[in-house]
């Protein structure tokens, strides 16, 4: 069990993290067993693509958080990591490497790994924080 609301929000963070990486994985083998490889595939990229959004996110979320003052460096990340996702989309999109549908259903993964990782993931503090003191 967590010791802090901060210590908590690390492992809830850790566990959606990971919710999404096996919910991708999921959909991904069955896609590869219900349709065609490139079908599969295209979950698989989709997955993919959803949990590396995700960690990316939390990291940037975490650093940003924790320097409560110069955030303009964590920024900066947060547009690159943007452009990066909608460019990356774009390209496989454009050069029709898969079907947009396929990504589209891997990252599905990303709803519902966040829901699953908070559901069954590591429980918050009894207490939460302690109330101030009069």
């Amino acid at each position: 069990m967590a010791k802090t609301d901060e210590e908590y929000s690390r492992m809830a963070m850790r566990g959606a993290v990971i919710a999404v990486a096996v919910s991708g994985a999921a959909i991904a083998v069955l896609a590869f067993a219900l349709f065609d490889a490139r079908t599969g595939l295209g979950v698989l990229l989709g997955g993919a693509l959803a949990t590396a959004n995700l960690y990316v996110f939390a990291r940037v979320g975490d650093a940003f958080l924790a320097q409560k003052g110069n955030a303009a460096p964590w920024g900066a990340i947060a547009l690159v990591k943007l452009i990066f996702l909608f460019g990356g989309v774009w390209l496989i999109l454009k050069h029709d490497v898969v079907p947009g549908l396929a990504l589209a259903a891997g990252y599905g993964a990303l709803p519902l790994g966040i829901t699953l990782g908070f559901l069954f993931g590591p429980k918050p503090p009894d207490g939460g924080a302690e109330p101030p003191k009069k």
